[in-house]
């Protein structure tokens, strides 16, 4: 895979769809590795240039050669360090949960890099309720391992009508136990930090980015309340609330999460 050099780390990204199409950069969240996206991947790359990677401390991007703590502001550097490193210019920003964190902080540090910006099941600021839940996660990742936590956050993450097919389960617990990259607990801790930490709220209304902030109904991790916090502070925003799916909608419900994504970059202006 390709392996960029930006500071302190080598990102490992991927790049999908025709060489003169719009670029689409997708930005994925705590612990998830670039391959989260592939059925976005899928959707958008017959039409758009579609950009994934790892972020720092996941993946094959993995540490980097500094190993202390950061917040989401460094993310969001490492972000636009890549898309400079690699002449995308600006794009369609499409982040999801910790992504949707991160795409907000590109688009307040870079707007130059943001065509459009799409902040999925995220958040703008860390509150209590929040805190509390990602210090739980840390010390569980760190006590029980990535398996254990992992099968805890897709509780969080899907609604009880994606387990009424077994399979779905038992590929996701296969490719977790097979990924020759696990995320090890202070990496996983380093992120957790980067979340706790987080708090643009107050800085959202300088974005004039085009935006959409797209919520699932029945999201437990990120309740749409936090959806709701970001349109009403982003001038302009378009707020799409998704039914009968929660945190999980890239993989639960693609079809109606995919028209979202594409809708709102074809009715962008250019």
């Amino acid at each position: 895979m390709p392996t960029t050099t930006v500071g302190d780390l080598e990102v490992v990204w991927d790049v999908v769809g025709p060489e003169r199409a719009e670029p689409v950069v997708l930005i994925n969240g705590l612990g998830s590795a670039r391959g989260s996206w592939y059925l976005q991947v899928d959707a958008l790359s017959a039409n758009y240039r579609v950009y994934t990677y790892d972020n720092r401390d996941v993946g094959e991007t993995g540490a980097g050669k500094n190993s202390g703590r950061y917040g989401m502001d460094q993310f969001a550097r490492d972000a636009a360090g890549l898309m400079d490193a690699l002449q995308i210019g600006s794009a369609h920003v499409i982040g999801a949960s910790m992504g949707g964190a991160i795409a907000e902080e590109l688009a307040l540090q870079r707007p130059d890099l943001v065509r459009t910006l799409q902040i999925v099941c995220s958040w703008a600021q860390t509150d209590a309720w929040l805190d509390e839940l990602i210090r739980q996660w840390s010390l569980m990742f760190a006590e029980l391992g990535p398996l254990a936590w992992a099968r805890n956050s897709w509780l969080w993450v899907f609604t009880h009508r994606w387990y009424r097919d077994p399979d779905r389960l038992a590929g996701l617990v296969a490719d977790v136990s097979a990924y020759p990259y696990p995320q090890t607990s202070d990496m996983f801790q380093r992120q957790c930090d980067a979340v706790i930490g987080f708090d643009v709220l107050d800085r959202l209304g300088t974005i004039s980015t085009p935006t959409q902030v797209i919520a699932g109904t029945e999201d437990l991790l990120t309740p749409p309340r936090f959806s709701h916090e970001i349109a009403a502070a982003i001038r302009g925003a378009k707020l799409t609330q998704l039914p009968n799916v929660g945190h999980g909608m890239f993989w639960e419900t693609p079809e109606a999460f995919h028209a979202a994504l594409t809708e709102f970059i074809q009715g962008s202006p250019r």
